[in-house]
C-alpha cells in the first residue's frame, strides 16, 4: 500500500469519525434546552455576557438547543458551583458561568463542595478586570486617603471577591475600609453607590463601562485602583493593586486572588462531561468568539471579547490548584482576622 494512499486513508477515516461524532452530538441536543446557570441576580456584567454568549453560541452547537438562563444566587457564587459539580447532569444540558472557584474552595472549604479544576472548561468570553471605584460625593479619589479615614465599601458576602480586596486593603496596606457586606452582584452594588448607602466597591469594570459609562463620562466615580492582568482602557495612571503591596509575600497574595479577575467571564460544565459534547461546545464556542455577528452586537453593547479557550483554561486551572499552601494559610488567617 503506498504511502500517499495509507495518509489518505488515515485522513478519510479521521474525518469520518469528527462526522460521525458530530451527528450523535447534534442528535443529542436537537429540540433540547441547555440551562446556562448564573450565579448572581441580573444586572451585573455576567448576566450581560451571559445573555449575549448564548445568543449566538446556540447556533453554533451542533442541533441548535436552545440556551435559557437559570438564576441560582447564594453564599457568592458557591451555591451555583456546588449544584453544577454535584448535582447537576454531565451529559451537556446545564453548565454554569462560574464566579465561586479556587479561592472559594481555598477559603471556604465547608460550603466549597467541589474541586474547582475539576469542571469541564468551555471557554472564556472576556477576563473580568476589577475597579476599586469610589463614589464623587464621598471625596474619596486615591486608595491613600482610606489609610486615615474611614470609608464604607460595598461587598458580597465574606470570602467573596469584593469582599477580599477591601479586606486585605486593611490588613496589607493600613486602609479604614468599613466593609458592608450582603450585596448579591453588580446591580445592588450599583444601586448602593447611587443611594449613598456605601462610598466605594469592587467593580467589574466591563460591567460598569456597559450599564454606568456615563459614571465615567461624568466623574461620578473615581478610579482608586485596578484588579486583574490587563491594565483598564483610559485610566493608564490608576495603579494596580498588586504594585500598592509593599513585599513579596503581599505581592503573590493579592496576585493569586487576581486569578479570579483572570478567568473572568468564564463558562463551564460539570465534571467528567460526556467527552464529544464537551468537545462539541469547546468548538462551538471559540466559533461565537470568531462570529462576525457576535462581535458587532459585543461592540455596540460595549463589551470587551478576550477570549481564551477550554483547553487552555483547563491547564491554567491545574496551576492554579498548585498554589503555595503556606500563602493560602495565611490568607486565611488574616480573613479569619
Amino acid at each position: 500500500m503506498g504511502a500517499f494512499f495509507k495518509a489518505g486513508l488515515i485522513a478519510s477515516l479521521l474525518l469520518s469519525g469528527t462526522a460521525v461524532a458530530q451527528d450523535s452530538v447534534a442528535e443529542f441536543y436537537k429540540g433540547k434546552q441547555i440551562r446556562l446557570v448564573l450565579p448572581n441576580q441580573p444586572g451585573g456584567s455576567t448576566t450581560m455576557y451571559g445573555l449575549a454568549v448564548s445568543e449566538f453560541w446556540q447556533k453554533h452547537i451542533p442541533g441548535n438547543p436552545t440556551i435559557v438562563m437559570e438564576y441560582r444566587t447564594g453564599a457568592s457564587g458557591i451555591t451555583a458551583s456546588n449544584y453544577v459539580y454535584s448535582a447537576a447532569p454531565k451529559d451537556g444540558t446545564v453548565l454554569l458561568m462560574m464566579i465561586a472557584g479556587q479561592i472559594n474552595q481555598d477559603l471556604e472549604p465547608a460550603g466549597a463542595r467541589y474541586e474547582a479544576a475539576k469542571f469541564s472548561y468551555i471557554g472564556r468570553a472576556a477576563d473580568l478586570p476589577r475597579a476599586i471605584v469610589a463614589w464623587h460625593t464621598s471625596g474619596l479619589t486615591r486608595v491613600e486617603q482610606a489609610r486615615d479615614k474611614e470609608y464604607t465599601m460595598g461587598a458580597g458576602n465574606k470570602g467573596s471577591p469584593t469582599w477580599l480586596h477591601p479586606a486585605l486593603m486593611n490588613v496589607l496596606l493600613g486602609t479604614k475600609f468599613k466593609i458592608v457586606a450582603g450585596y448579591a452582584g453588580a446591580g445592588p452594588m450599583y444601586l448602593a453607590l447611587e443611594r449613598g448607602e456605601v462610598d466605594s466597591a469592587s467593580v467589574g469594570f466591563e460591567g460598569l463601562t456597559s450599564a454606568r459609562a456615563n459614571w465615567l463620562r461624568d466623574k461620578q466615580v473615581s478610579v482608586l485602583a485596578t484588579i486583574g492582568s490587563r491594565p483598564l482602557a483610559g485610566h493608564p495612571n490608576v495603579p494596580n493593586l498588586v504594585d500598592l503591596m509593599k513585599t513579596p509575600e503581599d505581592r503573590a497574595m493579592i496576585t493569586y486572588i487576581q486569578h479570579h479577575s483572570d478567568f473572568g467571564q468564564l463558562f463551564v460544565g460539570p465534571p467528567d462531561m460526556h467527552a464529544e459534547r464537551l468537545t462539541a461546545l469547546r468548538r462551538a464556542f471559540d466559533a461565537t468568539m470568531r462570529d462576525p455577528a457576535f462581535l458587532a452586537m459585543a461592540e455596540k453593547r460595549q463589551l470587551e471579547v478576550i477570549p481564551q479557550t477550554g483547553e487552555e483554561l483547563q491547564a491554567y486551572a491545574a496551576k492554579i490548584a498548585q498554589r503555595d499552601e503556606k500563602m493560602v494559610e495565611r490568607l486565611k488567617k488574616i480573613i479569619g482576622d
